[in-house]
C-alpha cells in the first residue's frame, strides 16, 4: 500500500513537472529583436493607466502610498497618491514645461518641473520625468543604459546616477508590461518601490496583476 501511495505520488509531481514544462512561454531566438520590437509597441501606446503600490525611502525613512499614474495623448500625466487607508490623498499633474501639485490638505502648489514639486513638499528626489517611462518597461532617454532578459525586456537600467531593477513582469494584451521594479540613486539615499496591481491601455479596460509580489515594498 505504501508503495502505490508513493508511486501515486510521484506521478502527480511528475505530471505537474511536465505541464508546467508544456505551458513555458518560449524564448525568442533573437533576444535584441525581441526588445526592439517590444519597446517600438509600448512607445506607440498613447494612453495608459497604472494603479499600484510604491515605496519611496529618503534618508533611511519609507514612505508607502498607493497610487494612480495615468499617462495622457497629449503628453500629459497626472499622479494620485494616497497613504494608508486613503489619508493625505495628493494629486500631482505634469506636461511639457509645467507641473502642479495638490496637497491633502488642499494647497496647490505650481513649478516648471514635477520633480521640484515632490522634493520640496514631501522630500521626494526622484526623477519623475524619467519614471513615466521607467513605469512602462521603456529606457527612457537615450543615455540610458540597460540590460535584456533572455525574452527582450528590461532587465536593468542606469541613467545619472539611478540603478532600477525589473523584478516581474506580466503579460497585458500580448505586451510585457512592469509587475515589480525597484530604483535606488547610487550616491544618495534615495529609493522606489514599485509594484503595479492592474494595468489600463488606450481604454482597453482593466487588466489586474498577480497578487502576490516577489519582494516586501518595505524590505531591505
Amino acid at each position: 500500500m505504501t508503495r502505490r501511495v508513493a508511486r501515486v505520488t510521484w506521478l502527480a509531481l511528475a505530471l505537474l513537472l511536465l505541464a508546467g514544462c508544456a505551458a513555458e512561454r518560449p524564448v525568442p531566438q533573437n533576444p535584441k529583436d525581441a526588445g526592439q520590437s517590444l519597446r517600438t509597441q509600448l512607445r506607440a501606446l498613447r494612453a495608459w493607466r497604472a494603479d499600484g503600490r510604491l515605496v519611496v525611502k529618503a534618508d533611511g525613512q519609507g514612505t508607502p502610498a498607493s497610487f494612480t499614474w495615468t499617462e495622457r495623448p497629449d503628453d500629459t500625466f497626472r499622479l494620485r497618491l494616497s497613504g494608508p487607508w486613503g489619508q493625505g490623498a495628493a494629486r500631482l499633474a505634469g506636461g511639457p514645461g509645467q507641473a502642479s501639485l495638490v496637497t491633502g490638505d488642499g494647497t496647490r502648489y505650481v513649478a516648471r518641473d514635477a520633480h521640484a514639486l515632490l522634493a520640496g513638499a514631501y522630500g521626494w528626489d526622484i526623477p519623475v520625468s524619467a519614471l513615466r517611462h521607467w513605469l512602462l518597461g521603456l529606457p527612457g532617454e537615450e543615455d540610458a543604459q540597460f540590460t535584456l532578459d533572455r525574452y527582450g525586456r528590461l532587465a536593468t537600467l542606469d541613467w545619472h546616477g539611478w540603478h532600477v531593477e525589473y523584478r516581474r513582469y506580466r503579460q497585458v494584451n500580448g505586451l510585457d508590461l512592469p509587475a515589480v521594479l525597484t530604483a535606488k540613486a547610487r550616491k544618495r539615499q534615495a529609493e522606489v518601490r514599485v509594484a503595479i496591481d492592474n494595468w489600463h491601455l488606450d481604454g482597453r479596460g482593466e487588466q489586474p496583476a498577480a497578487t502576490e509580489s516577489p519582494i516586501p515594498l518595505m524590505g531591505n
